[in-house]
């Protein structure tokens, strides 16, 4: 009798185990069990704005400080979590329910599993590069709890950011594209980098011929080079986030795109000396990457109207007052985002 009686105690405390948890499939293909209801999450650079958009309370860390100038264009939120990478006592610390990580490749799944290993918290491994946005916040809102967040995230690209891709392809004469990095314009992004994705996705032709390097990216050409390649349009980079721990840009007076006018090497090249030279927005994070996370989303918007402005027909400020409600929290006005784009 006492045997049966503690077979059912034991039968109903699994019951009531199993009832709290349930096993999801993440982009990996990794098998994890997640508790029922997720209150926090912890996630590495690459997914925080991803994570704090479909809720901005669920995020515990934040992985970027935001500049002063950027703060009124996303929500205190953000900018009053602690930051945080992917060290175990700052993790631990914050006590989330879930670890969200990026996947690019198989050591990412190592980390995963380790890190899970270690800490007993589920870790979820998410893909974030532009082609998979949606299948990432379908994902996310079914694991996460938060298909209302999600499904409205999934119509603003199915509205907004897919279609251009689709238009873009179409265009039969689309512009060569050189990425300007660094001081004087002289470092750039590979086609297929993660840093040079947004010019991928609105099919523009990437005219750098280098390797892709780290995944900091930042290759190293010369003048010579840019001039045999000689683009129709030059894109000049918003510079590193702030708090960005790589090698520091030494301070100087002109901006890139200021450098890129007015040097007499540069002006060699037909896109600076015709002034094709369009400056990425900056806040409250850079439009191209640096991060390269959910802010490129505003990048696509941004870029497809520099590039084709003759054959993408959307309204960028109702886009733009759309992406910074979904991703960022916050109202921005038009006179907002002429000082955006402007400056």
């Amino acid at each position: 009798m006492k045997r049966t009686i503690l077979f059912s105690l034991l039968f109903f405390v699994c019951m009531a185990i199993t009832a709290q948890t349930r096993t999801v499939t993440d982009m990996a293909g990794r098998k994890v069990s997640l508790p029922t209801t997720v209150n926090k999450v912890f996630t590495d650079r690459f997914i925080s704005l991803m994570a704090f958009a479909l809720d901005e309370e669920m995020l515990c860390n934040s992985t970027f400080s935001v500049p002063d100038a950027g703060q009124k264009y996303i929500s205190k939120a953000y900018c009053d979590k602690p930051l945080a990478e992917t060290n175990a006592e700052e993790i631990l610390k914050l006590r989330p329910d879930v670890i969200l990580l990026s996947f690019l490749d198989d050591d990412d799944r190592e980390t995963a599993e380790g890190m899970q290993a270690k800490l007993h918290i589920p870790v979820l491994l998410l893909k974030f590069e532009l082609p998979q946005y949606r299948e990432a916040y379908t994902f996310l809102g079914q694991a996460l709890n938060r298909p209302a967040s999600a499904n409205r995230i999934i119509d603003f690209l199915d509205k907004y950011i897919i279609p251009l891709n689709g238009q873009t392809k179409k265009i039969a004469k689309r512009p060569t594209v050189y990425y300007a990095e660094g001081n004087r314009g002289l470092n750039t992004e590979a086609a297929e980098s993660l840093h040079s994705q947004v010019i991928d996705y609105l099919n523009a032709r990437n005219v750098a011929q280098v390797k892709t390097g780290s995944i900091h990216g930042m290759a190293a050409v010369s003048i010579e080079q840019i001039l045999q390649w000689q683009p129709d349009v030059i894109v000049a980079w918003s510079g590193f986030p702030a708090g960005m721990d790589l090698p520091k840009i030494a301070k100087k007076e002109l901006t890139t795109r200021e450098y890129i006018l007015t040097d007499a090497v540069w002006q060699q090249v037909a896109a600076a000396r015709n002034k094709k030279v369009h400056q990425v927005p900056a806040l409250p994070f850079g439009w191209i990457d640096r991060p390269p996370s959910s802010n490129c989303l505003s990048g696509v918007l941004w870029l497809a109207k520099q590039l084709y402005p003759e054959n993408v027909s959307f309204d960028l400020n109702a886009a733009l007052k759309e992406y910074f409600r979904l991703f960022y929290h916050v109202e921005i006005t038009d006179k907002d985002i002429a000082y955006l784009i402007n400056n």
